[in-house]
């Protein structure tokens, strides 16, 4: 695992257009990684591109490649924002898909909690979708 560089802009753009039916442009992918706000972190079949600003942490994109899901990579990759954002005594927030189950599982399982709803959040083509507001909840040791 490794951070991620501007030079890894057009394997976001191929990893991230497996996994979301809105992605997003290598040119964007270049925009936000020049952006010296972002950072993530990536493994040889994921990634996960954050955006960083005083003490908060929003997680932009996550994604694994459908072919290698299952395989801890997402669990390490988020490790390692968690060990992150505690050096640098950051919260993390994220939003995630009401029925991606799987996803919502994998963060409640890493300490993250729901704190909102986000109605018809994501435009789908077969319709919308609500998002669920996720913070890592011990960043400062909070109950």
């Amino acid at each position: 695992m490794r951070s991620l560089i501007l030079e890894d802009a057009r394997d976001l753009y191929e990893i991230r257009k497996t996994s979301f039916e809105d992605s997003w442009s290598e040119e964007e992918f270049v925009s936000m990684l020049f952006d010296k706000s972002f950072f993530g972190f990536r493994e040889n079949h994921g990634f996960i591109l954050c955006r960083k600003a005083l003490d908060s942490i929003d997680i932009v994109t996550f994604c694994i490649d459908p072919k290698y899901r299952g395989r801890g990579i997402g669990k390490n990759l988020l490790s390692k924002l968690i060990k992150f954002a505690k050096e640098n005594k950051c919260e993390i927030f994220l939003e995630v898909a009401e029925k991606n189950y799987i996803a919502r599982n994998l963060y409640t399982s890493l300490g993250f909690r729901e704190i909102s709803l986000r109605k018809n959040y994501y435009k789908l083509k077969n319709g919308v979708q609500n998002a669920v507001v996720m913070k890592y909840k011990n960043i400062h040791n909070q109950p």
